[in-house]
């Protein structure tokens, strides 16, 4: 499952929480009448458990103020291992007109230990009976239930105790088809003709199977299932297996649609989706029957997944060494989806604009982020379905393997894409951008009630997991990495592993103690800076390499951290090669490089491999200077210095002067990625400029101007012919930063293709949209506002939605952001999975910073019910980009204080939002530290160079 954030990366996993029944006559049932008289499970508001110990540790170590006298801990508890599922039989008949469902689910279970209670899941159902089969042939025995709301768990009394053996266990209740995008839910569309439509489709992951037929909800506990929908004889049923019979009702007006028996797999990995559906279809070349399905009229758009989606299947039966065990595999892009995709076994659902591209609308990137999504989900069906977590503490064994091998995936078989570049920003400096925090967690993250993790589906579990993974990769070698993975999957397939599993395997495959190199990258929090100095001897250098944890605010790492680190080394006269290979196990070491003339540039992390940052002396960065003008040096190095150097702004170790003299010796930089990390330090000095003086932001842009212009010049703005991908990235990349600016001529050249496109119908590229509705947005007032909105109305395609909600937020206009805000929160314009992007422009001026918090602050009420509470991980983004763009103590403390004392919020809801307000509070500090650090070199760069 993914679940990522940036403007530049679809969210992998925005989960909504449900909003629960409060009352039963929300629901409209064929037998209303019976409702009242039973009992109701888990219809109120979700408990959410008070935090975890992980919150609790992060808030005492890392002097993250709490909020008066914390709530007494309420103790989480999982189902009792006396009793185990093998089999499921469980039968729906959902109702799209009435918003629900009636089911039967009937449960085959092992007794393991003698006992007289069995305990299941169950949430938001109304459960009508409970009965027993003790004995093959006896009549069904009517059971007694008490529910407990908080676990969400129906305890089942027993006729008496029973000793071990099999029993079974059947269930009749009903249920809603609710519209929070979790357990079994309905998602809204138009049809060609404008009417209103509806689906449904599920989403179980991580708990929320229980909302639809009562289960043992706990990965651990692995069954087959038989699934049988009874729907409208016109509407498409599918689930995991495929179709064995379909039968007409008595009346004809609906039919019953029976599936085959799936695999042993855990209960979060069930489907269904029910609908007014249309597919295309192919056969990989091991026979699996391969379709992507839409709503009506969009079909035409999964051929680009469909086709990816085959050769992928393929591709990992040979590198797994397994093949894909399932007879089919569909793909279903459903309009309203909380995250990227879920990799529900052999029915794979995605949000719309995660599998559709339309080859004359879709950008270059967004068309990778679909090759990556598709790939990411299929290796899931090894890494996850197959092999399967223990516990959610070992969430990143699937997660950070599907992260990994969507890259291995793509970068095989999609060259065009260069995607292996685009790794370094969107994986490693995405991971090192959180993990820098001090309020970041650990890869293995303790995980007490499930119910708390959709805070940890963050760029930690996706971002570093991967790219720890890769090097590893590059330590072991692909071929001994390989290895070891296929040991692990063949070894524990249709059952459940632990990290140490994984690290034996590797360890077999390898020879080496991997857990003992790896278990400091996976079992505490942070990562590595390394201080490296040098001395010449002779023909050798040495090499001084310190090591400590690096913090984004350049403080004290108050557990002393150590790793072992892999480190490569490259020299300036074999720049592509690597010179020689350490490990790094001590706090401080020495190596020595043989055969390395003296004068000669040393660079450590050849390729960016490793999951570390570098700090040279000044003598050893100077000395590379050259071979980054001159592009001598290799692009993976030349991004992983510059990232570095960037990031070492905020800990105050380098100032904005010195990143300011390396951005300006790459004028000759033609390497999107490269621009991209130059582009970023930039906006960290226009950040503090705007916080410093309107004089000093306008020197400051003239001094970008200065250092963009002549690579906007040549880059121009149309598409060259025989350039690659890359090349209209960075051309839209460049002119957008010189038209923030304020470069009046780069101004103009976007407003007039804006202008070209509405009036004459000339195609703006869509690598360069995005850029081109900021500007407009930016630039022309209500009436290119108008003309953004109008087109965001009249579009069919999510991706201009998306980005000209994007650009719109971005207006210096009040009344106009109040108008949007307005449009896509109020008036619910915009998709609940989609209205974070209202906040994402807001952070550039200080006009948009104040009413985006102001407007947070107003309507808390509503977002946690409009989302479903603090757990809600929509909630959160929002909560994060509401603040996180402010600079100064003050900002910090206001945002802060709001949450102590918000009257809209329970002590439990605060202390399941400890971390992400802590990260927040962080992001501010960091914000206001860079400024103060930098606010006199701000001034005298801005005097030499004369602005």
């Amino acid at each position: 499952m993914l679940g990522r954030l940036a403007i530049r990366q679809i969210p992998r996993y925005y989960t909504v929480s449900s909003r629960l029944i409060n009352n039963s006559h929300q629901l409209s049932l064929r037998n209303v009448p019976a409702i009242r008289r039973l009992a109701l499970v888990g219809l109120r508001r979700p408990f959410h458990s008070s935090a975890n110990l992980l919150h609790r540790t992060a808030s005492a170590e890392h002097g993250m103020a709490t909020c008066g006298n914390p709530a007494p801990a309420f103790k989480f508890e999982r189902l009792p291992t006396n009793a185990e599922p093998t089999h499921y039989d469980v039968r729906l008949s959902p109702c799209l007109n009435q918003f629900s469902f009636e089911g039967l689910a009937t449960v085959d279970v092992t007794i393991k230990e003698a006992t007289d209670v069995l305990k299941v899941h169950a949430q938001s159902l109304l459960i009508q009976s409970v009965s027993l089969v003790a004995n093959s042939g006896d009549a069904p025995k009517k059971l007694d239930t008490t529910y407990d709301d908080k676990l969400n768990i129906l305890s089942i009394k027993l006729p008496s105790v029973l000793q071990p053996q099999r029993v079974q266990l059947i269930f009749k209740f009903i249920g809603e088809l609710n519209d929070k995008m979790r357990g079994f839910y309905r998602s809204q569309y138009k049809d060609k003709d404008g009417s209103e439509k509806f689906l449904a489709s599920t989403q179980f992951e991580s708990t929320y199977a229980r909302l639809a037929f009562p289960c043992f909800d706990e990965p651990i506990y692995k069954a087959t299932f038989d699934v049988t929908l009874e729907v409208d004889s016109h509407l498409t049923a599918l689930s995991n297996m495929n179709v064995i019979s379909e039968t007409p009702t008595t009346d004809g007006k609906r039919k019953v649609v029976k599936f085959a028996t799936t695999p042993k797999m855990s209960s979060y990995l069930v489907a269904f989706a029910v609908g007014e559906l249309e597919y295309i279809s192919t056969k990989t070349n091991s026979g699996v029957e391969m379709r992507v399905y839409t709503v009506p009229g969009k079909k035409e758009q999964g051929q680009y997944s469909l086709d990816l989606s085959a050769k992928c299947i393929d591709w990992y039966n040979e590198w797994f060494d397994i093949p894909y065990p399932l007879p089919k595999c569909d793909l279903i892009a459903i309009p309203d989806f909380s995250m990227g995709a879920m990799e529900n076994w052999g029915l794979v659902t995605y949000r719309e604009i995660a599998l559709l591209v339309d080859p004359g609308v879709t950008s270059t990137r967004q068309k990778s982020r679909v090759a990556l999504v598709v790939a990411h989900e299929l290796a899931h069906l090894w890494f996850g379905n197959l092999v399967t977590m223990k516990w959610w503490t070992d969430l990143w064994l699937k997660e950070g393997f599907a992260s990994f091998m969507e890259y291995m995936f793509v970068g095989a078989n999609c060259p065009e894409f260069k995607i292996w570049l685009h790794f370094l920003n969107d994986e490693l400096a995405s991971g090192m951008g959180l993990d820098g925090l001090r309020n970041s967690h650990p890869i293995e993250v303790e995980i007490d009630n499930p119910n708390e993790l959709d805070e940890i589906y963050d760029s930690i579990t996706y971002a570093k997991s991967n790219s720890v993974n890769r090097m590893l990769c590059y330590y072991l070698s692909e071929p001994v990495f390989q290895k070891g993975l296929r040991i692990y999957l063949k070894k524990f397939q249709y059952s459940n592993a632990v990290t140490q599993d994984l690290w034996s395997a590797l360890s077999e495959a390898s020879g080496q103690n991997v857990n003992e190199l790896m278990s400091g990258w996976t079992q505490q929090m942070g990562f590595p800076v390394l201080n490296v100095s040098q001395r010449q001897d002779g023909n050798n250098r040495v090499l001084t390499v310190e090591q400590r944890r690096f913090i984004s605010d350049g403080g004290e790492d108050p557990k002393n951290s150590l790793w072992q680190v892999p480190i490569t080394v490259s020299v300036g006269s074999a720049p592509s090669d690597v010179k020689a290979r350490f490990l790094l196990k001590e706090k401080q070491q020495e190596f020595v490089v043989e055969g390395v003339a003296p004068g000669e540039w040393v660079k450590l992390n050849s390729g960016t491999t490793g999951f570390y940052r570098v700090e040279y002396s000044d003598e050893m960065l100077t000395a590379m200077l050259p071979d980054i003008a001159s592009r001598k040096m290799p692009v993976l190095d030349r991004f992983g210095l510059i990232n570095d150097l960037s990031a070492l702004l905020n800990t105050g170790r380098v100032s904005i002067a010195q990143f300011v003299q390396v951005a300006a010796s790459s004028a000759n930089e033609d390497e999107y990625v490269v621009w991209g990390a130059i582009d970023e330090g930039m906006s960290k000095l226009l950040a503090c400029s705007r916080e410093m003086s309107e004089e000093t932001l306008k020197s400051a842009k003239q001094l970008i101007v200065k250092m963009f212009e002549k690579t906007g010049a040549e880059l121009g703005f149309a598409e060259q012919s025989g350039e690659d991908s890359q090349k209209m990235m960075l051309r839209a990349l460049v002119q957008a930063r010189l038209a923030r600016a304020g470069h009046q001529p780069t101004i103009d050249k976007f407003n007039q293709m804006f202008t070209d496109f509405l009036e004459k119908g000339t195609p703006i590229h869509p690598d360069i949209r995005l850029a081109t509705f900021g500007v407009v947005a930016r630039s022309t007032g209500k009436e290119g506002f108008d003309k953004l909105m109008n087109l965001r109305e009249t579009t069919t395609f999510q991706e201009i939605e998306r980005q000209a909600m994007i650009a719109m937020s971005q207006t210096p206009e009040q009344p106009l952001l109040a108008q949007l805000f307005e449009y896509g929160f109020e008036k619910n314009k915009v998709r609940p999975q989609d209205q974070l992007y209202l906040f994402l422009g807001t952070g550039s001026t200080h006009m948009g910073q104040q009413y985006a918090w102001q407007y947070f602050c107003e309507h808390i009420k509503e977002f946690l019910e409009k989302y479903g509470g603090a757990n809600s991980s929509l909630f959160q983004r929002c909560l994060k980009f509401a603040g996180e763009s402010f600079g100064n103590e003050k900002r910090a403390v206001e945002f802060q204080d709001f949450f102590c004392n918000c009257k809209d919020l329970t002590d439990t809801d605060r202390q399941t939002l400890a971390r992400p307000i802590g990260q927040t509070v962080e992001a501010i500090r960091l914000n206001a530290r860079l400024l103060e650090a930098n606010r006199s070199i701000i001034e005298n760069l801005l005097k030499q160079s004369n602005l």
